[in-house]
């Protein structure tokens, strides 16, 4: 039997009372759940069995055993997230019971805190976002004061939590479920809905009892007659092989078809009428895959033996993500480099990261296909860059898994990468950023790309000075202004 590492655990959720977990029903998932008294005597150290990187603590009511608890998780484990769930009272009857809601704000009357209302879990049924939450040292119902009335919800535990988390690298997140309103019949509404949020509860994390995903495998190539052998092969020798290999011919001119040909029935071609570009290309393929989650690999690229069963077995023990990537190993004119610094690839909430640059390989990533449909496939008006576009839109609600082993081989340095031929990337950063931007209706979130915009915005247009393109200095000037 292993034993779980502290470390290996991403997701905590935290929950007051042992009476709100479905524990027979997690356990039978081999989710790990533990009080805060039997983790203080070592329990956290005794996990074994399937390894998963979430754990269930139970901590206990009130808001000193909350504190107490959100400690303990950031002095002895390095989770990604905390997500506190369990139950509360909301103050106003506009407000359904039996549901979901996600406060922007936590108090505890005195002091506030802001939340990321952002959740790291699969898709769910919508919640209602509150403007506040309160969290109070004793059971409050009737005639609240106003102090407390001002507040959406109540609770005695999510202050606590996040005041310890402010101050640490761990990001801290809370979804409640509304039970009673407080008033004179909370304690009969309590434990009516009870049964109900248990029942909520399952199906938040019914991603848990999924069976294993099915893949497809999509290759975009034009005119790689020389590298898509290479490409192709690397996904038919997978000691895990996707259900479908489905290979998009963007119009090739050179011998790419025959090329193609001469793998019969084990792939796929689709070939497109007339050359399109990648973004054409990866979206026909998408539409033509039979599987739940999909796997790109650029035409000039290639998988190492093992990338499907390591991301596979990543995905068994993290099965909150939505998506995932393998890290990679860079040639360059067929010489071995280390990426810089700036280019390691980062996981969990990895958007501010990536405002700079790309930092989701398509070639790496592992991904749920509904995905598409709710954010969009790759932008058919960006010639490059329409990676970076999509993984921005994903990465802002979607936490991002990183898989460590070096089990994608990226190859650069040769003449025909687009690179080559838009050589001013960031103008069209610049498009997508421009274009996320207008679509934002978080102010922090807003801050962020503006920084981002105004420094590539600058860069650009002395670039423009400087080669005396004045139109296109212009348009970055009416841009940038319009930023102020």
């Amino acid at each position: 039997m292993k034993t779980t590492n502290n470390t290996d655990i991403q997701l905590v959720i935290t929950v007051a009372l042992k009476k709100e977990v479905p524990l027979d029903w997690l356990k039978s998932h081999d989710v790990p759940v533990h009080t805060l008294s039997a983790l203080h005597s070592g329990a956290s150290t005794r996990i074994t069995g399937p390894l998963k990187g979430l754990l269930v603590i139970i901590t206990g009511i009130g808001l000193k055993a909350s504190e107490s608890a959100a400690l303990w998780i950031r002095d002895n484990l390095s989770p990604l997230f905390v997500l506190n769930i369990g139950t509360c009272g909301v103050t106003d009857k506009k407000l359904p019971l039996s549901s979901w809601i996600i406060p922007q704000l936590v108090s505890d009357s005195e002091h506030t805190i802001k939340l990321d209302t952002r959740i790291p879990l699969p898709s769910f049924d919508p919640a209602s976002e509150v403007s506040s939450l309160v969290s109070v040292e004793k059971p409050v119902m009737g005639d609240l004061p106003a102090s407390i009335k001002k507040h959406d919800a109540i609770d005695m535990e999510c202050y606590a939590q996040a005041k310890v988390f402010s101050n640490s690298q761990i990001s801290f997140h809370c979804l409640k479920f509304s039970t009673d309103y407080s008033d004179s019949s909370t304690f009969s509404d309590f434990n009516k809905n009870l049964h109900s949020f248990q029942q909520a509860f399952k199906t938040l994390f019914n991603f848990i009892s999924e069976k294993a995903p099915q893949i497809s495998a999509i290759v975009p190539v034009y005119n790689r007659e020389h590298t898509i052998r290479r490409a192709v092969d690397s996904i038919l020798s997978q000691t895990c092989t996707p259900e479908e290999i489905i290979v998009v011919d963007d119009c090739s001119t050179d011998g790419t078809a025959k090329v193609l040909e001469s793998y019969g029935s084990s792939i796929r071609t689709v070939r497109l009428p007339e050359n399109s570009g990648p973004s054409a290309a990866r979206n026909e393929g998408i539409r033509q895959s039979r599987s739940t989650w999909l796997a790109f690999v650029d035409s000039d690229d290639c998988w190492e033996k093992i990338k499907m069963e390591k991301q596979l077995s990543f995905l068994n023990k993290y099965p909150f993500y939505e998506i995932l990537q393998s890290d990679e190993k860079w040639i360059r004119n067929d010489v071995r480099v280390n990426p810089c610094k700036h280019h390691q690839k980062p996981k969990g909430w990895i958007f501010n990261a990536s405002l700079e640059r790309c930092l989701i390989s398509p070639s790496a990533v592992l991904l749920k296909k509904s995905l598409f449909a709710r954010f969009g496939g790759f932008d058919e008006n960006l010639p490059v860059c329409e990676d970076y576009d999509l993984w921005l839109k994903i990465s802002r609600h979607c936490p991002v898994g990183l898989e460590p082993g070096l089990n994608v081989i990226k190859y650069g340095g040769h003449e025909d990468q687009l690179s080559h031929k838009y050589p001013a990337m960031d103008s069209f950063r610049v498009k997508s950023l421009a274009g996320i931007l207008l679509n934002e209706s978080d102010p922090g979130f807003s801050q962020n790309i503006t920084e981002v915009l105004k420094i590539k915005l600058n860069i650009l247009k002395s670039g423009y000075i400087k080669r005396s393109r004045t139109r296109e200095a212009e348009e970055c000037d009416i841009l940038l202004q319009s930023l102020y």
